[in-house]
């Protein structure tokens, strides 16, 4: 009797010990399971960027994913706690969960609102890239796929209409705008390495210089089909195989270096008119030496011809970067400073390099990089403040416009109706996107971009746009200055250029205007902007999804001018509000969201 209540006070023992294993086991699986805690926005369109706010969400390998209304989202981002992911094309529209699976098991749901993009003036959409800054213009597939390279080495491709297809991340930063090959494939420099990516988001090759300090121009297809680049030091100039395989190299005489700036494409022409393409031109920019304008023979590497040019202002230029006329003729813009000469826009013959004319303006401080229009005429923006309509026929100015504001690199479309070019109101102010005719010099439109002076985060555009072929519509990079290192994100636009949206508005102080408020969403604060063109008593006031008032932000007499005012909303409840601004009889209203 004695051994068998041992017997049974053991197993007791054992029986207590197992379910105590039981519970610590499945404490420690409960304590693994991926938590969401929230979300960075309630309401998002397609192709939207959510950061995902909560806990043991692993490190995202396996089979670890976002599911968001069942489909799963692209990520760019994944650490224990946060996660950035986009909405699924195919998600909503209307109310949809959010949920994180990791090997622990699936989260909790959340609820969003997914919405279906929608132009709003000529905006006719704007992706919110994950990165801190798209420095430069993007590239066009011949399906109309758009390629945009940010930092941190994020390749984004998205749809013509917005929608998000893929990210591949390579090993760099971009240091040139990436190039679009014939089979809708997108090439891509980073330092030391291109990278060639397929249409669907995997990579084909990549192709690395191990002597270079980075990529200066841009690896792009020729009409022959092979890819081209020049690296500073190196190989110099060189070209690959459609399959990414070495064909030929040289360093240039003297050899190709650059001394700051990046950005530059590389630019084919032919040696004489009526010749197919058939050389490529480097303008190299040394601390030490001589700049020099270079031309390369595309079947062999030969050097043709190499003269000496000014030098350049990276910041301004970003990168010497050589134009082509209709006849071949090259254009460059420089400082020519011997002989009191000053910034110069030169025309160079495709055949020997011989100078052919040049246009001084010693009372200039910079020259953007020059475009040319189909026409052969010549544009380029001066003291980063007058773009410039020049006849290389003549040569003389046809044009210049000068509006006050701050003015960066102009490219012409294709329809040779409109150049294009991005700016700033003043330095440390707002950013902007607008047209100019190519006929008369006036302006055509302006669409402002979100933000708020110094030292506040603003949105700017920093390089050429990028004209659909049809012209119709036209891709503006940016990157958002005084921005969160702890929420990098930037915007590419796209804009419709047509004549019958109903945006037209004015870089001058000549119309009642009320602007889009920043950011939006928002919480709890955000900033609005408004243009009076007469004195006079205004009124801005918010009011919510009832018409009720909420606030009143403004009500006094108000000279002609730009105007901003901050909205704090950390007493009001999260949804949609709507600002209305009144004045002199006139009257607009935009709509905004808090999400709290």
């Amino acid at each position: 009797m004695k051994n068998h209540s041992i017997i049974q006070m053991r197993l007791a023992r054992l029986h207590v010990l197992l379910m105590l294993a039981l519970l610590i086991t499945g404490a420690t699986v409960e304590a693994q399971l991926p938590r969401i805690d929230s979300l960075s926005a309630q309401m998002l369109t397609r192709s939207g960027r959510l950061r995902i706010l909560g806990a043991n969400f692993g490190s995202g390998s396996g089979a670890s994913q976002v599911l968001i209304d069942g489909h799963r989202a692209i990520v760019s981002r994944w650490s224990v706690s946060q996660i950035t992911a986009y909405v699924p094309e195919q998600s909503g529209p209307g109310s949809v969960a959010v949920q994180v699976v990791t090997l622990g098991g699936a989260s909790n749901t959340i609820p969003l609102t997914v919405m279906l993009r929608q132009q709003q003036g000529r905006v006719k959409w704007a992706f919110e890239a994950d990165v801190n800054n798209l420095w430069f213009r993007p590239a066009l597939a011949p399906d109309g796929t758009v390629y945009v390279h940010g930092s941190e080495g994020f390749v984004f491709a998205l749809t013509p209409d917005g929608g998000l297809k893929w990210i591949h991340k390579v090993n760099w930063y971009p240091y040139v705008p990436p190039q679009a090959g014939s089979e809708g494939e997108v090439y891509v420099g980073s330092i030391q390495r291109v990278t060639a990516i397929n249409p669907d988001g995997t990579e084909r090759w990549r192709f690395t210089d191990n002597a270079t300090q980075g990529i200066h121009v841009s690896a792009k297809p020729a009409p022959d089909g092979n890819i081209y680049a020049a690296n500073d030091f190196g190989l110099g100039a060189y070209s690959l195989t459609p399959g990414g395989q070495f064909r030929w190299s040289n360093p240039g005489n003297p050899a190709l270096e650059w001394y700051g700036g990046s950005g530059a494409e590389m630019v084919f022409g032919p040696r004489a008119i009526g010749d197919s393409i058939n050389q490529m031109y480097v303008a190299m920019n040394p601390l030490a030496t001589q700049s020099m304008l270079q031309a390369f023979r595309l079947s062999d590497g030969a050097l043709q011809f190499s003269v000496p040019i000014g030098g350049t202002d990276p910041t301004t230029q970003n990168q010497t970067q050589p134009a082509v006329g209709p006849n071949g003729t090259i254009y460059i813009t420089h400082l020519r400073g011997g002989g009191g000469i000053g910034w110069t826009l030169e025309a160079f013959s495709p055949t020997n390099g011989q100078s052919l004319w040049r246009y001084n303006s010693w009372n200039t401080s910079s020259f953007s990089p020059p475009d040319v229009g189909p026409d052969g005429v010549v544009y380029y923006v001066a003291s980063l403040s007058r773009l410039v309509s020049f006849d290389p026929a003549t040569p003389t100015e046809r044009w210049n416009r000068f509006d006050g504001t701050v003015l960066f690199h102009p490219t012409v479309s294709p329809l040779n109706n409109m150049v294009v070019t991005g700016g700033v109101v003043t330095f440390g102010d707002l950013g902007f996107i607008k047209a100019i005719s190519t006929g008369s010099g006036q302006l055509l439109w302006t669409v402002p971009l979100p933000g708020a002076p110094y030292p506040e985060p603003r949105v700017v555009p920093v390089h050429q746009p990028r004209f659909t072929p049809n012209g119709n519509t036209v891709y503006v990079s940016t990157t958002i200055l005084g921005g969160s290192a702890t929420d990098p994100h930037s915007f590419l636009y796209a804009i419709a250029t047509d004549s019958t949206t109903d945006v037209i508005e004015s870089s001058d102080i000549s119309s009642f205007r009320l602007l889009e408020n920043y950011p939006n969403p928002f919480n709890p604060s955000t900033t609005i902007r408004y243009d009076l063109a007469k004195t006079g008593n205004v009124s801005l006031k918010v009011f919510d999804v009832l018409g009720r008032e909420v606030t009143t932000l403004v009500n006094e007499e108000k000279l002609p001018g730009s105007y901003s005012v901050r909205w704090d909303a950390t007493n009001v409840g999260s949804g949609t509000y709507f600002y209305r601004l009144e004045s002199n009889g006139r009257r607009e209203i935009k709509k905004m969201l808090l999400m709290k």
